[in-house]
């Protein structure tokens, strides 16, 4: 499958759109919905909290959100999965103008099946949606995305320094990824407890990279971060119980993102999904102080 490198068992899904859903990270939309059913999610800063660009193309999940607005950096960030239906509860109207100029095909609430506010939710953290019904409104023309990672056979051993996993202080945020040998995946916590979603799952990922990334002032709106995606810049990944220090790098955004070690070799993942951590690195205009500790093994 492109965004997991698991074996293709349905070449019609392997074919089918991505869809890319924006989530809020607020105090206020916790717990959120869908996270573990995305094939890849990205955490980025969101001007305050972080916020999540989830992507799912080989597995939907029955209801995603809260479903928050877009940023002018999800052009080139989600550019790489072909023209991918973007769902987002809308945003500043310079952001939707750009989102809707670019190639993405942009979804906001209301527009298309599948909208649903919860009743016992405020807004703006009450709007849910599902991949499914984001997928209707994809044009015929539009197809798959590419191959975007490279990843090692399944049951063979990671490579790298072992570990168990980090603590990582994005924007407003305290995350922390712990590996878990008895299921071969990594559990996330942030702000001092278990991320539960709303059945009761604790977010789970068998990938969970750490790139960093220039910010930069929005030119929609310069309160609002604009992260750079295309680049290239410092990355570590966490897979197997290790980690591999090394680089990302990116010079279009209609490409995906490579991670390669110190001799230039790609660095393989686990079969399945992948977390992206957007931390700052402080030298882009956008302040920054995220903070990285790897944890030995």
């Amino acid at each position: 499958m492109p965004l997991t490198g698991l074996p293709i068992t349905d070449p019609a899904i392997a074919a089918q759109p991505a869809v890319v859903i924006k989530v809020s990270n607020d105090p206020g939309a916790r717990p959120q919905s869908g996270l573990n059913s995305a094939d890849i999610v990205f955490e980025a800063w969101g001007a305050g909290p972080t916020r999540f660009a989830t992507v799912f193309q080989s597995t939907d999940a029955p209801t995603v959100g809260p479903i928050r607005s877009g940023r002018t950096q999800d052009v080139d960030l989600v550019g790489e999965f072909n023209g991918p239906v973007f769902a987002c509860s809308g945003g500043n109207p310079t952001v939707v103008t750009t989102l809707r100029n670019s190639d993405l095909q942009v979804v906001t609430e209301s527009q298309g099946p599948g909208w649903r506010l919860d009743p016992h939710r405020r807004r703006p953290h009450a709007t849910f949606n599902d991949p499914a019904s984001l997928r209707l409104n994809a044009d015929p023309t539009r197809t798959g995305p590419a191959q975007q990672y490279h990843y090692r056979q399944a049951g063979t051993a990671a490579t790298g320094d072992a570990s168990a996993g980090f603590n990582l202080h994005i924007e407003l945020v305290h995350v922390q990824w712990r590996y878990n040998p008895q299921t071969g995946r990594y559990e996330r916590s942030q702000d001092g407890g278990p991320h539960l979603l709303a059945d009761g799952s604790q977010v789970t990922f068998d990938n969970v990279v750490v790139m960093w990334i220039n910010y930069d002032h929005s030119f929609a709106d310069a309160r609002s971060p604009d992260g750079g995606s295309i680049g290239t810049g410092t990355a570590l990944v966490f897979s197997g119980g290790k980690v591999t220090t090394g680089t990302w790098t990116r010079d279009d955004r209609l490409k995906p993102i490579s991670f390669t070690d110190a001799s230039g070799a790609p660095i393989l993942l686990a079969p399945g999904s992948t977390w992206i951590e957007l931390a700052n690195s402080g030298q882009g205009l956008f302040p920054g102080t995220d903070e990285l500790e790897v944890l030995p093994g």
